[in-house]
């Protein structure tokens, strides 16, 4: 299983680069990073800025979007093009609420992409995260054809295909899976204020 961090938007509401932002002392990027590392066959991370980086360890590939601008999705494409595992674990910088046990029960449902089922992503309190799930190679040749025909949408990927919701919000209090858009998202989650 890779773990695949993207980290390629353009924090035009944050008015600074998002994966850089401190929590506890760590920036974003490096945290999920950390989380992920020791779980991950290997790690990858997708962004158009890899001079902002030089946190990260030398043996972490970054690689630009192939296409910029395209959102996440393209970000997933790229991805899917120079992964080498079949399995994905994809994740998005922004997500300072995420813990290693959230990692550790969304891997453990790795299994069910062998036959049954394309993608895996959590729901918490009703709110889907695709941004936060475990992808296989095979929709791949599926996700192009939707940027090609300008469909960016991840729902539009969930959707066409074989897609498993894992309701997560039995097992964690708060939303893991919270991310952060803008100062105010993240002065609330410093001062404990998001959920």
């Amino acid at each position: 299983m890779e773990g695949i961090i993207l980290a390629g938007g353009h924090s035009s509401r944050m008015g600074q680069p998002k994966e850089l932002l401190l929590v506890e002392g760590v920036p974003l990027i490096e945290r999920t990073r950390r989380l992920l590392t020791p779980v991950m066959d290997r790690c990858v991370i997708i962004s158009n800025h890899p001079e902002r980086l030089k946190m990260i360890p030398n043996e972490v590939p970054i690689y630009p979007d192939d296409i910029p601008g395209q959102g996440p999705l393209g970000g997933i494409v790229t991805a899917m093009r120079v992964a080498t595992s079949d399995i994905l674990f994809v994740v998005a910088c922004d997500m300072p609420a995420l813990e290693a046990d959230v990692v550790l029960q969304l891997c453990d449902r790795a299994s069910m992409l062998e036959k049954e089922y394309d993608i895996i992503y959590p729901v918490w309190s009703g709110r889907a995260h695709p941004l936060c799930a475990l992808y296989h190679r095979r929709v791949w040749p599926f996700a192009e054809a939707l940027l090609k025909d300008g469909r960016r949408r991840m729902f539009d990927l969930i959707d066409g295909r074989r897609a498993f919701a894992w309701d997560a919000t039995l097992s964690f209090p708060t939303d893991p899976f919270c991310n952060i858009n803008t100062v105010q998202d993240y002065d609330e989650f410093q001062k404990g204020e998001r959920v």
